[in-house]
């Protein structure tokens, strides 16, 4: 698990410290954590994790699926408006950090606007934009192997 919760941390570009101040240990509990001197963390702490992160626990505990849980708005593979979740924690994984500034800036102002029927539209765009993209990283795959 120390591994893993080390790839969290990279991936949400997080320090230790601030790592361990959103979950609600302090940065030598970590510390002691990752190099051993702590067997485990409680489950108090492990379920922190969890919860603030959207950490798939299976993936926590064990390394099996995804590191982080299918957003709670798709259900059956199709995108459903509940809410647009805090843009500060967004904003802080690298794949915010790696998009265009225009691509930043529509994110950010997608975030502000309330309209329920504007976002499920934006909402159905988007997801039809990842599934073409996600066709064409597939057919590039088999192109691959093919060749």
């Amino acid at each position: 698990m120390r591994n893993r919760i080390l790839l969290i941390i990279e991936e949400l570009e997080l320090t230790q410290k601030q790592f361990s101040e959103e979950i609600g240990i302090t940065a030598g509990g970590l510390t002691d954590f990752f190099k051993g001197r702590s067997k485990d963390l409680s489950s108090s702490t492990v379920k922190n994790i969890v919860i603030k992160y959207n950490i798939n626990p299976a993936w926590l505990l064990t390394g099996e699926g995804e590191m982080f849980n299918a957003p709670s708005d798709i259900k059956d593979g199709k995108v459903s408006y509940t809410a647009i979740s805090d843009i500060n924690e967004i904003s802080r994984t690298k794949w915010f950090k790696n998009l265009t500034k225009e691509q930043r800036d529509i994110i950010t102002n997608c975030s502000t606007v309330k309209d329920k029927d504007i976002l499920k539209k934006v909402s159905v765009i988007i997801s039809r934009q990842a599934a073409k993209e996600e066709g064409d990283r597939e057919l590039e795959e088999l192109e691959d192997k093919i060749k």
